[in-house]
């Protein structure tokens, strides 16, 4: 098995994290204490043991939780769920899905707008495997096993009709092929061989614009001997042709960039050490930056709500980044998982933020039952 070698320090598509950089009085405001800041509120425990890198999708009335790994007196994967309605504020175990699909490994789940969707690698051992769920009858139907193997860290989008997965790595090595999409209305799968140059590929980040995915990363050149070269890269892809064009990142002035939303004309993002916002226009090939951060985020969760970007601001406040506006505005929040935990289930409704579960940083990394949600209303 070849080596990956030494790598730069990134962060998983799960958990994407933006540090700081301090910003001018004129880009950040603090919410006004004439009106009362939203602050984080308890929800009710799950039904279901407390994990990281469960498969999470908001259906449009609840946010739907399936799989990922429980830390508690032992590690193990699990293919149980459960799903939170925010209007009464109750859960509701759902079926546990087939044998062989369970766990997590990266992140692809999706509402497709009619099921759920789910794809787990199972990091790294296995097994790897997808089903779709019906809220309505409470059934799974198994997908076929495809061309992808187990792995971790990799990252998935989804066009409106198929399943995209690219990226990856097995335990010490790179999982290979490097990406397919699976359209589960016909549970047929496709290789994408135009990432078939890259030896590996371990992803930061992917979007969907709507014609093309957008993935950032570290991808692998191991073709000599020793251990695998590496080098940051920001890749487009076009379904239509199976091509990858590899885009510079030297206008932005950043050797990587974690994209994390599209906001219908930009690729909108974080760039090196993520101490800023920075946005892509792939129709004029065209970069510019966003305000920086005020404050220091750490190694923590962050939500993208399509027209902000939420991220934790030490522990009992979030700082939020209009696009629009490009200002940063500090809300004395409270604490919540966001602050604290990584790699939880997180969901926004249109109104309010909902974070559940995820790995406390103690010892044993346990990964408590228990969330809270923010009405965050524009």
């Amino acid at each position: 098995m070849r080596r990956l070698g030494s790598a730069p320090r990134w962060s998983s598509f799960l958990v994407v994290v933006l540090a700081v950089a301090f910003a001018s009085p004129d880009s950040v405001s603090v919410a006004s204490s004439e009106q009362p800041s939203p602050t984080w509120q308890t929800i009710a425990k799950a039904p279901i043991a407390g994990r990281i890198g469960a498969g999470t999708v908001w259906t449009g009335n609840e946010m739907l939780v399936w799989g990922g790994v429980v830390r508690a007196e032992s590690i193990e994967a699990v293919g149980d769920g459960a799903a939170f309605d925010p209007l009464d504020g109750s859960w509701r175990s759902i079926r546990s899905s087939p044998h062989g699909v369970l766990g997590g490994g990266g992140q692809a789940a999706v509402w497709t707008g009619r099921h759920a969707l789910f794809w787990a690698g199972n990091s790294p051992d296995g097994p790897a495997g997808g089903a779709v769920y019906n809220l309505k009858t409470n059934r799974w139907r198994k997908l076929s096993r495809g061309p992808l193997g187990p792995r971790e860290g990799y990252a998935s989008a989804w066009t409106g009709s198929e399943l995209i997965i690219v990226g990856g790595t097995l335990g010490d090595g790179l999982a290979q092929p490097i990406g397919a999409r699976l359209n589960p209305s016909t549970d047929r799968w496709h290789r994408l061989p135009g990432f078939g140059y890259l030896d590996g590929l371990r992803p930061s980040g992917s979007i969907w614009s709507g014609d093309r995915l957008f993935v950032g990363g570290l991808a692998y050149d191991c073709s000599q001997p020793g251990p695998c070269t590496i080098r940051p890269v920001f890749l487009s892809y076009d379904l239509a042709t199976d091509l990858v064009e590899e885009i510079d990142l030297a206008p932005a002035l950043a050797t990587s960039f974690t994209p994390v939303g599209w906001t219908g004309t930009e690729v909108f993002g974080s760039g090196d050490d993520r101490t800023s916002v920075l946005f892509y226009d792939p129709a004029t090939d065209q970069w510019r930056s966003g305000g920086p951060a005020p404050c220091d985020a750490g190694e923590r969760q962050v939500a993208f709500l399509g027209d902000r970007y939420v991220a934790a601001c030490g522990r009992d406040a979030l700082q939020i980044y209009s696009l629009a506006s490009d200002t940063w505005e500090i809300v004395q929040a409270g604490r919540s998982p966001l602050n604290s935990r990584e790699g939880g289930a997180i969901a926004w409704t249109g109104s309010d933020l909902i974070v559940w579960s995820g790995v406390a940083p103690r010892t044993g990394n346990p990964t408590p039952n228990g969330g809270k949600r923010i009405t965050l209303i524009a």
